[in-house]
């Protein structure tokens, strides 16, 4: 007859009360209740692994709002925006949340193409990474070897930061040329910066400090330099701390900015630059601003060189009325809520106030 030490008899014991509890489990629950929790029929949103977040910057766009990704086994699943980077401040635009549809479309190019047909049949055929950059380095080889480098031009979209470099270095070890194309460019606008700044940085504009803001075709919510950020400037700029700003948007299209706008001004198209001349030529001959500045900016001729914009004339080219322009230009150039300014409170509201598109009109 066999004597159970005290350690089986323990461990009998434990065995038994797991026995019992499993078949009480097995006939409580049914089968399917097992089926659903298993690992082959798991939800689609339940996460089986650690999610990692990578802090980048979004290039849908030039703006290069800061993001996070949000990355499970691999798959980046979501794009926000990252709260400490100083342009967005965490916010982030339908098209940057848009991205990973973009990452992951079904009809995305997963490998090169090689064209097989006439130019412009639209005709290619899928070959392996290997064999494209075997054919593009023979390329480069052949026509370096026979001094026909300066031929090759490197088009990419508006690079920065160290894709940039790389790319500057590349082209200029190898002697060619590298030129940038972007939808959306802005030549334009560098070329007038520089002009009016001598600075080929492009400026930074605080709306959200405002008090009155003259916006000459720039659709600052839905196109403008970085949407995101502006957009975070109009809504401090409408209900922020501040008293509410005024804004008056100036362009022949009823853009998103005009439908948000106090005021919109449908001039005919391509006389803004003269509205904004006939402006000038209000706030200098009516002392609205400083002397010593309007001197310097008309080579000290002053409110003479302004003569042919004078609101009347310029009523007949722009399409708005004399007495709006005048009107126009005295709240711009005076303090909150109209009246006659100081001459260093006008030069700040220009200062301040005034929309980068603005400037644009110099290069005209």
């Amino acid at each position: 007859m066999h004597r159970f030490t005290r350690r089986e008899i323990l461990r009998l014991t434990g065995l038994s009360a797991v026995g019992a509890f499993v078949l009480q489990a097995c006939g409580q629950y049914p089968r399917t209740e097992l089926q659903v929790q298993s690992p082959v029929k798991m939800p689609e949103d339940l996460v089986t692994g650690r999610d990692t977040y990578y802090a980048t910057v979004c290039r849908e766009c030039p703006a290069g709002c800061g993001t996070m990704v949000r990355v499970v086994e691999g798959r980046a699943i979501k794009i926000e925006g990252n709260p400490s980077h100083p342009l967005n401040r965490g916010k982030i635009c339908a098209r940057g949340l848009a991205a990973v549809q973009g990452l992951y479309h079904p009809d995305r190019l997963k490998k090169p193409l090689k064209r097989t047909g006439e130019r412009g049949s639209g005709e290619f055929t899928e070959i392996s990474w290997e064999e494209a950059t075997g054919q593009v380095t023979g390329r480069l080889s052949q026509l370096r070897a026979q001094g026909q480098a300066h031929t090759v031009l490197l088009v990419t979209a508006p690079l920065s930061g160290h894709a940039a470099h790389v790319s500057q270095q590349f082209i200029r070890s190898y002697g060619g040329q590298q030129a940038a194309y972007e939808p959306l460019e802005r030549t334009t606008l560098r070329a007038a910066v520089k002009r009016a700044f001598a600075t080929e940085t492009l400026p930074d504009f605080d709306i959200a400090s405002s008090d009155y803001v003259l916006s000459f075709g720039a659709d600052l919510l839905s196109a403008g330099l970085s949407p995101v950020r502006y957009g975070m400037g109009y809504g401090e700029f409408r209900q922020g701390a501040r008293p509410r700003g005024t804004l008056v948007q100036i362009e022949p299209r009823f853009s998103l900015t005009a439908a948000n706008a106090d005021e919109w001004l449908a001039v005919r198209p391509g006389t803004e630059g003269f509205l904004a001349l006939s402006l000038a030529q209000v706030i200098i001959s009516e002392g609205l601003g400083d002397s010593r500045a309007a001197s310097t900016l008309t080579e000290g001729q002053g409110e003479r060189v302004l003569a042919d914009f004078r609101p009347e004339n310029a009523a007949t080219l722009t399409g708005v009325p004399a007495g709006k322009i005048r009107d126009l230009a005295r709240k711009f150039a005076g303090p909150r809520g109209g009246g006659r300014a100081s001459p260093s409170q006008g030069v700040r509201r220009l200062r301040r106030a005034t929309d980068w598109t603005m400037w644009r009109l110099f290069s005209c």
